[in-house]
């Protein structure tokens, strides 16, 4: 008897550590971020064509604001500096707190940034296997979530979330695999369709820095090619201290 009460308060517990979806989604977004970043960025897009891969390498800075008051999340802009071809070019993002996004491209050649309308967001970024959606933060929210279980991946145990977007989205659905050791997405399958997987992202290489925790690789694989695009952090520095004019179109067109 005893022993069947030890079980039931064990199960009990156990029970009552259950998350939902939206419970375990509000961990990832209360992970520390810092105030401010900067990141050095290595790009490298494979592909492959009568069985031989040809292997793109591009470099960027990505700077990155969050804010704890006001009506933005956060602010972001990418600048490329090599190779020579792509020098200049570069993307900005205004998240607001509502979950909606804003987002100007710049090419050198245009000599304008131009804005990337909704219907736009399916491209895809500098001929990389990332949309510009994909680099967007998705919001408690813009998604209907269902946990749908638990798996081990890469030799650590993580919660498993369908995520369902509401608003306009070239994706169906993304499956998403959360590390409950530190609460960190380590995995992305992109669906098209209720069965047609497109790509799947994996995060890994971790880099810890004071209290922040950031993938120190991303590679997103194509599930009909062999094609992939690979980022490696070559540096993270965070709580630098960015002033707001970087953050805007006019900086964004400064070469």
């Amino acid at each position: 008897m005893k022993v069947r009460y030890i079980i039931f308060l064990m199960f009990s517990f156990l029970k009552g550590e259950d998350l939902t979806a939206e419970q375990i989604i509000k961990k990832i977004e209360l992970n520390p971020k810092p105030n401010t970043s900067v990141t050095e960025v290595k790009l490298e897009i494979s592909r492959y064509k009568r069985n031989k891969e040809k292997v793109k390498i591009r470099e960027f800075t990505r700077f990155q604001k969050f804010y704890n008051s006001g009506k933005f999340k956060s602010k972001s802009i990418v600048r490329f500096y090599k190779p020579k071809i792509v020098k200049g070019a570069g993307l900005l993002s205004w998240v607001r707190n509502n979950g909606s996004t804003n987002q100007w491209i710049f090419l050198p050649k245009l000599k304008a940034a131009k804005e990337i309308k909704a219907k736009e967001k399916s491209k895809k970024f500098m001929g990389t296997d990332f949309r510009y959606e994909d680099l967007e933060n998705r919001e408690l929210g813009q998604d209907s979530l269902t946990l749908i279980g638990h798996e081990y991946f890469d030799g650590s145990k993580c919660e498993v979330i369908m995520a369902y977007p509401n608003d306009l989205s070239f994706y169906f659905s993304r499956k998403i695999w959360i590390n409950t050791s530190n609460w960190q997405i380590t995995k992305i399958e992109f669906y098209i369709d209720e069965f047609r997987l497109e790509k799947t992202l994996i995060l890994s290489d971790f880099i810890i820095k004071n209290e922040y925790i950031t993938p120190g690789l991303l590679s997103m694989t194509m599930e009909d090619s062999k094609n992939k695009t690979v980022m490696t952090i070559k540096s993270f520095k965070p709580d630098l201290g960015l002033n707001d004019e970087i953050f805007s179109e006019s900086f964004l067109i400064k070469i």
